[in-house]
């Protein structure tokens, strides 16, 4: 790598800094601190040259690199302020401060991303009329709406009704847009969109025979359209590492660059360009242009221009050169941790995957340290972004990485066939057939990994163990370490692995569990030699965990309400040995529907105000209501009050006017779960009526503001408040 790569790498840095400083700070922060540190630089320099002897020649050296970074620096600025002042024109700003009801018109710009029972879509806004006013726009929005979202093609203009609301400062959509009306189609897509939608389409009938997993999985890695993938096998994918799959990156362009380039041949270099970058454009407007997409896709270019120029291509001022271009094109990419992640992982991936192989192929081969080399040094690159995002991992990411590995770009290749011969009699179902077989290994390997012990634990480990994996490497190859020591090592680290697992776990005496299942509910309590569990959350490991730390099954399950933060895990609850399930008025039906599927038949038990079952009293509802939204749901939660030696109140997700129905009856209790996970929506009667020592808060990492600083005041005011924050609380009575 040359003195004039470096340039580019560290301008590419300075351009992403300086994007960071204009995008949280302001352009006139960034410019001058930019200036201040070129101008400190250069008087440690002058003083340096004329100080030190010999070290005149590396000053004038780097001095033009340090130029280089600060008019990078000042240049990004520039770009950045003149984004934001087009993004600042017209009405769009003020509407989205005062969260107006507006209608907006634009270009649907990404596939469907379901999140729980909405649909989340990006529009590229053209125009926007509210309060009196119509204005053209140079911004994004991310569109929450219903399951009508998903019906229109990438690409495709809209008229939509929403509600604004503003997201984080630096964001790529500037607002959250909620859909009050609509949307209504306005034109159609371009030519090449609607071409890849109506093959996509023929190709969705012919894999229809196929599991849901890969149905879905198909057109995401073919097209990145992950929209179809249920979203339990999607957590699996999740768990292990796996959904880098479905988001088109290098990989996706290298294939297809160097397939074009094959067929069409170096040598022709006007023609093999042209095609390459055809294809590149292609697949560009095909992903709706992610972040990924779009950084692999400027590689490609880079690397095309030194096809052009008969230049041999430098992998690493490639990415340095793309980074520059993408953020003068689209500056809130520098904040995207889609982007961040993808430069991370594809940077040590160039520096770092040839010495990882190196050090491991003594010790696993060469086959073996090739595959594996490559995820475990993107892992441990991305580890410290990873955990901003999620504090689990899973020891078997690389692994399953490297397993897939073989059939990925096969299955790639296949997919991106099927779609363009979708069409043709026969080839098409046929090259479908055979996607299908590669990516259902993909999905088969996501559902068994992510189920082993080590999956979903904490994610400093995994680093720990990778890291170490890379450390031991070391002596074993340098120190030449014989095979036969190492394998009597592996050998011994298994027994002791066993025998740790036969030991018995010590379990903590209880009475009360309130298990920590992140942004849910779950409550396990003892009452004359019966197991009850209140409710199951909706992370199936989390609640799992809690049982095993428990050390108990559960014989009868209660679910307060049908949200799935309370009712979404009932299968794991059925597989600890469940015996009954009890429900409110009128929930039988639907609880029904929910096991039919899991071979059991269990009896369920309905229950309302008044009843005692088997010495439970329950309080609430009175009656059966028929709900059509989520606060008459709440308000039908079943709320249950048991003596355990202290009575244990659980409220469910009532809210205030329930709540206030209830403060006049006689619900007086030592320990309460505050309702609805702590939200701001608390009557102070209720609270005083229960007049609870204990309070216990079950929440995880959520967007609704639970639980709120007024709650906590609230319940303070009577006891102590425990919170599942710090993990599984236990509780035991003397």
């Amino acid at each position: 790598m040359t003195h004039g790569d470096v340039r580019i790498l560290l301008a590419a840095g300075a351009w992403w800094v300086a994007t960071i400083g204009v995008l949280l700070e302001g352009a006139g922060f960034t410019i001058t601190v930019s200036i201040l540190v070129g101008g400190l630089v250069f008087v440690i320099s002058f003083i340096r040259k004329h100080i030190g002897k010999g070290k005149g020649e590396a000053i004038i050296y780097w001095w033009p690199t340090l130029v280089v970074v600060v008019l990078s620096a000042i240049l990004a600025s520039g770009v950045v302020a003149a984004h934001n002042h087009l993004g600042n024109r017209g009405i769009l700003s003020d509407l989205i401060s005062a969260k107006a009801v507006v209608t907006v018109q634009g270009e649907i710009a990404s596939y469907p991303n379901p999140a729980g029972d909405q649909i989340l879509r990006t529009l590229s806004i053209e125009h926007v009329e509210g309060r009196g006013q119509v204005s053209g726009s140079y911004s994004s929005v991310t569109l929450l709406g219903g399951d009508n979202l998903a019906d229109f093609n990438l690409h495709e203009t809209v008229d939509v009704l929403v509600r604004l609301e503003p997201t984080d400062p630096g964001s790529r959509e500037v607002a959250w847009a909620t859909v009050l009306r609509g949307p209504t189609l306005i034109e159609e897509a371009d030519p090449v969109s609607r071409w890849i939608a109506n093959r996509a389409a023929v190709l969705d009938e012919y894999l229809e025979d196929e599991p849901p997993a890969v149905r879905g999985l198909v057109p995401g890695v073919a097209i990145g359209d992950d929209s179809g993938i249920p979203e339990e096998d999607g957590d699996a994918l999740a768990a292990v590492n796996l959904t880098h799959l479905t988001a088109v990156s290098g990989s996706h362009v290298s294939m297809i660059t160097a397939i074009v380039l094959g067929l069409v041949g170096r040598k022709r270099k006007v023609l093999a360009v042209t095609a390459a970058a055809g294809v590149l454009g292609v697949l560009v407007l095909a992903t709706g242009a992610q972040p990924s997409v779009m950084r692999a896709a400027v590689m490609g270019v880079v690397v095309l221009a030194g096809v052009w120029m008969r230049r041999p291509a430098s992998a690493l001022p490639a990415l340095g050169a793309s980074i520059i271009l993408l953020l003068a094109f689209e500056p809130t990419l520098a904040l995207a941790y889609g982007f961040i992640l993808s430069v991370v992982s594809t940077a040590a991936i160039i520096v770092f995957s040839a010495p990882a192989s190196a050090l491991l192929a003594p010790v696993i081969t060469v086959p073996g340290a090739n595959l594996l080399a490559v995820p475990v040094v993107a892992h441990l690159a991305c580890s410290p972004i990873i955990l901003l995002l999620t504090d689990t991992a899973s020891l078997w990411s690389a692994l399953a990485n490297a397993v897939v590995a073989p059939v990925v770009p096969i299955g790639t290749i296949l997919a991106l066939g099927a779609i363009i011969a979708a069409p043709v009699p026969y080839v098409g179902q046929a090259l479908g057939w055979m996607a299908a077989r590669c990516v259902s290994w993909i999905d088969i390997v996501a559902g068994e990994m992510s189920g082993w012990w080590g999956s979903g634990i904490d994610g400093r480990l995994v680093i720990v163990v990778y890291g170490g994996i890379l450390l031991l490497a070391w002596p074993i190859v340098h120190l030449g370490v014989k095979k036969r020591t190492l394998g009597i090592g592996a050998l011994g680290i298994a027994v002791l692995y066993g025998v740790w697992r036969l030991l018995p776990t010590q379990v903590p005496d209880w009475d009360i569990v309130q298990c920590d299942v992140g942004q849910g509910a779950a409550t396990l309590f003892k009452h004359e030699g019966t197991v009850y569990l209140v409710d199951t959350g909706t992370e199936e490991e989390r609640l799992g965990q809690c049982l095993d730390a428990a050390g108990t099954h559960v014989d009868i399950v209660v679910l307060t309400h049908m949200h799935a933060d309370h009712a979404g895990n009932l299968d794991t609850a059925l597989s600890r040995g469940a015996q009954e399930i009890w429900v409110g008025p009128g929930i039988t039906p639907e609880v029904e529907w929910q096991i039919a599927d899991s071979g059991t038949n269990i009896p369920i038990r309905e229950l309302r105000a008044g009843d005692n079952a088997e010495g439970i009293e329950i309080l609430w509802p009175d009656s059966q209501r028929n709900c059509y939204d989520d606060a008459c749901i709440n308000n039908q939660s079943l709320v249950l009050r048991v003596s355990l030696g202290q009575t244990l109140l659980i409220p469910g997700d009532l809210e205030t006017d329930a709540q206030r129905t209830l403060s006049g009856r006689e619900i007086a209790a030592d320990i309460v779960l505050v309702p609805h996970h702590g939200s701001s929506k608390q009557d102070d009667g209720f609270a005083l009526a229960v007049g609870a020592e204990t309070a216990l808060l079950s929440y995880g990492e959520n967007t609704y503001g639970h639980p709120a600083p007024s709650a906590i005041d609230l319940y303070s005011q009577y006891g102590n408040v425990l919170a599942t924050g710090d993990g599984d609380i236990f509780i035991k009575f003397e």
